[in-house]
């Protein structure tokens, strides 16, 4: 007879694995800069410096007067934020903001990726030479 109870406490040892191993991975090279290398998931400090690797990426960025540097192959979703800037380097991706951003700047390389759903007051998007 099928046991529900029983496939959920054979299977939660399997899925738990699999999601903590899914969690955020960083490296900090100094006091305020944070090295990302995989997926952070929420950053939300103060006067820090985030560098989005190949390949990572950064899910839900907030924060207050912050730097974030995303180089080409990695990715940036902004929730929201005060006074923050943003890099996006050629092949970066940039999306954001899923709420309004207050006094933001977004500048953007070419061939940068930019996704647009909100600013908010004193948020500018700037393009690279």
């Amino acid at each position: 007879m099928f046991e529900p109870s029983r496939v959920v406490a054979l299977l939660w040892p399997l899925c738990a694995a699999v999601v903590f191993t899914q969690c955020e991975t960083m490296e900090s090279s100094g006091p305020n800069t944070v090295h990302v290398t995989d997926r952070l998931f929420y950053p939300d400090g103060q006067d820090l410096t985030y560098v989005v690797l190949p390949g990572a990426e950064i899910v839900g960025a907030g924060g207050v007067n912050c730097t974030f540097i995303v180089e080409a192959g990695g990715r940036l979703e902004a929730h929201a934020g005060s006074g923050n800037t943003y890099r996006i380097k050629n092949g970066g991706i940039f999306k954001g903001f899923l709420h309004p951003a207050e006094n933001c700047v977004v500048e953007f390389a070419p061939g940068a990726e930019i996704e647009s759903i909100n600013g908010g007051p004193g948020t500018r998007f700037v393009p690279l030479p």
